[in-house]
């Protein structure tokens, strides 16, 4: 037993020990290799694994034995953002085919029975998570620069069996982010050249604001199980706004670093899910997920109150609709497959630095059970994402003068997870 707890121990320290690796874009669904291999399609009623602590507490009630599931998603983003304007120079100046840098997403989840009545479980993961980076010198560097998001949410969860047919679930979160934005001058050093003298380089910070900090909320959840072949799932985790403190600077007042500070207001997060059993080997689940954006009103930076950092946002809530199925080829080998559609929320203002659209994601993926206590899920997903075109204003100094964008993106998903039971 001694060994048992010193090994979760370990397992536990490293994945707290590479928070940064966790961001990809900016709502993360990468909980699992099992839900990647289906397009996340019926997570919050399936329960094949620990991992549904993500989507639905109350579904950890399923397990008679301590559940563990370790998983390691690595995301392949192909993010192209170009000049969509008249002249193609410009055009040129302005195109960058490597906006978002590959990324590892890890997570851990840990649940197990306390008795007939009740469960507990625990999981580490992120729901949210943001990287773009441009050339320093990049001409629209006054909007572009580095954006970066990263999240962590530890999450702790109680688990009560109403009877053979329900289960509740009740979580609290809670949540580490860290952010960083930086702009570099761009083409607003020309114009200073020109019109002041200066000798401003394109690559020069315009401004920068780095912190961090911890915000807190909570999840629900319900399982409707009609009978061993047909369930259903329905689970709420609320909006997280998380006030980080950092520092900020200005190339207005260079070598000056005061303390700025940010909120970011995180979304909430509302599945229904469906598994049902139609055959023997034949499993049909289905997940329809709302995510409530509407929070996400601006990014904004102050300090000591006074506003030094601002881009709207103005994002509205999306839905996700996924379809998957589950083929048992026999009692070890298991395939998955699922589609997915899934809303952007940023239809008002788009912006390069958070480059988005409308997604379709194509999934498979397999399992493989050892023995009965040993498993691996593997998954794979390609996400295309719309073409989208765009305006966006350099700088709230120089009203009415913009750029034309075209961005289009996909995405490459790689999963693996090992699933222990004891």
């Amino acid at each position: 037993m001694r060994t048992r707890y010193a090994k979760l121990a370990l397992t536990i320290s490293l994945v707290l020990s590479s928070p940064y690796t966790i961001a990809g874009g900016f709502q993360l669904s990468e909980h699992s290799a099992a839900g990647i291999g289906r397009a996340n399609a019926g997570e919050a009623a399936i329960a094949d694994s620990a991992a549904v602590i993500a989507n639905n507490a109350a579904a950890i009630t399923r397990f008679n034995s301590m559940q563990i599931s370790i998983s390691g998603a690595y995301l392949v983003p192909n993010v192209r953002v170009t000049g969509n304007g008249s002249d193609e120079g410009t055009n040129n100046q302005l195109t960058n085919n490597n906006v978002v840098d590959n990324v590892l997403v890890p997570s851990l989840y840990i649940a197990a029975p306390i008795n007939d009545s009740w469960s507990w479980g625990i999981g580490i993961f992120s729901d949210f998570g943001a990287s773009t980076e441009y050339p320093d010198d990049y001409l629209a560097g006054s909007i572009a620069g580095e954006t970066t998001l990263e999240t962590l949410n530890i999450n702790p969860n109680i688990a009560y069996k109403l009877n053979d047919n329900f289960s509740i679930g009740l979580g609290v979160s809670a949540v580490y982010g860290q952010a960083k934005l930086t702009r570099t001058l761009g083409i607003l050093a020309d114009a200073s050249n020109v019109n002041n003298g200066t000798s401003f380089e394109r690559s020069d910070t315009a401004q920068s604001l780095e912190g961090d900090g911890v915000g807190y909320g909570f999840n629900a959840g319900l399982l409707w199980e009609l009978n061993n072949d047909h369930r259903f799932g329905l689970s709420y985790r609320s909006n997280v706004d998380i006030d980080m403190e950092g520092d900020y600077s200005t190339f207005t007042q260079p070598g000056l670093i005061a303390k700025g500070e940010l909120t970011l207001n995180l979304p909430s997060i509302a599945e229904f899910s469906g598994f049902h059993q139609i055959s023997a080997p034949f499993a049909l689940h289905y997940s329809v997920v709302m995510t409530g954006w509407d929070v996400f009103e601006e990014i904004s930076g102050t300090v000591d109150g006074q506003e030094v950092l601002q881009k709207d946002e103005n994002f509205e809530n999306s839905f996700k609709y996924a379809l998957g199925a589950t083929y048992d080829i026999n009692s070890s080998l298991k395939l998955r497959a699922g589609i997915s559609y899934d809303e952007t929320p940023n239809v008002n203002d788009v912006s390069i630095s958070l480059p988005d659209s409308n997604r379709m994601s194509y999934s498979a993926g397999a399992s493989y059970s050892f023995n009965d206590t040993n498993s691996l899920d593997f998954g794979f997903t390609f996400v295309d994402v719309e073409e989208v075109t765009f305006s966006e204003e350099l700088s709230s100094e120089l009203p009415g003068v913009s750029y034309q964008f075209r961005s289009k993106s996909d995405v490459y998903i790689y999963a693996v997870q090992y699933n222990l039971s004891f």
